[in-house]
């Protein structure tokens, strides 16, 4: 009984892992597809501003909201932390790079991971549901060139700028919350981000922004277009476009921030 269930086990678990990479070789395969259709960006100029719009400016209220939590949550926690030795505007360092390096990119991606990445999924889920990707290509149209290509442009521009947004929004926050936790003047805050800054920490913050919504664009297009007939169907998808593009987010962030500690 107990070989059965083991060999149960392994039989399960090699079908999940060949699932696995079948999965990703499929994601893989639709992001060079829609790399290639570059090329015709010109044609889809509308799509590419609608996709804009929903993904950036619909997305500004949530983001800013969050950010100003974010910079109050940390002004609180590092400020409580410091002891009566340490000089209070070293604070004001260490909220910029916490902020620029890990918590500005990760927020902004596993908000709109939940926002952006499931209105997609949802949306294309829909329109399979209803055979619209099907006629698209009775149509000699290119679904990967007409529905994933110009989202994957517009997070280009839109998830960068809505990141400038985040930091700025965060860091102030920040600063506002530790002057009414350790009483930190402005002059202070100041000193401490220019004990601390460094240019290339600002770079790392917008490559994050940019492979991280190329990431929510991707997986949330392929779930979205590989989910199954019904609503039932397209829920799982949608549920499956948020967890795995959150998944991703996290490893890639630890990847990239390796990556560049070494080439930095």
């Amino acid at each position: 009984m107990q070989r059965f269930g083991l060999k149960k086990t392994i039989i399960k678990v090699g079908k999940l892992t060949i699932s696995f990479f079948q999965g990703y070789g499929q994601l893989t395969i639709m992001a060079f597809e829609a790399l290639w259709a570059f090329r015709k960006i010109s044609q889809y100029s509308q799509q590419i501003v609608e996709q804009f719009i929903y993904i950036g400016r619909r997305s500004l209220p949530i983001v800013s909201l969050t950010s100003i939590f974010l910079g109050l949550a940390l002004g609180v926690q590092i400020g409580t932390q410091m002891s009566a030795s340490t000089p209070a505007w070293i604070e004001g360092g260490l909220i910029l790079r916490s902020i620029l390096l890990e918590m500005g990119p990760i927020i902004i991606g596993l908000i709109l991971s939940g926002r952006v990445a499931s209105g997609i999924a949802s949306e294309l889920g829909a329109m399979k549901v209803t055979e619209q990707i099907d006629a698209l290509r009775v149509l000699a149209i290119d679904p990967i060139e007409y529905l994933v290509m110009p989202r994957m442009v517009a997070a280009l521009i839109a998830i960068p700028v809505l990141l400038v947004f985040a930091d700025a929004i965060g860091i102030f926050s920040g600063y506002l919350s530790s002057h009414f936790t350790i009483h930190l003047t402005w002059e202070g805050f100041i000193k401490g981000m220019r004990h601390v800054f460094d240019e290339r920490d600002v770079y790392t913050s917008l490559i994050k922004a940019l492979i991280f919504g190329q990431v929510i664009i991707l997986f949330g297009s392929f779930f979205g277009i590989n989910s199954n007939r019904g609503a039932k169907g397209v829920g799982t998808a949608t549920t499956h476009a948020v967890v795995w593009s959150s998944l991703e987010i996290l490893a890639l962030d630890y990847i990239i921030s390796a990556i560049l500690f070494f080439v930095w």
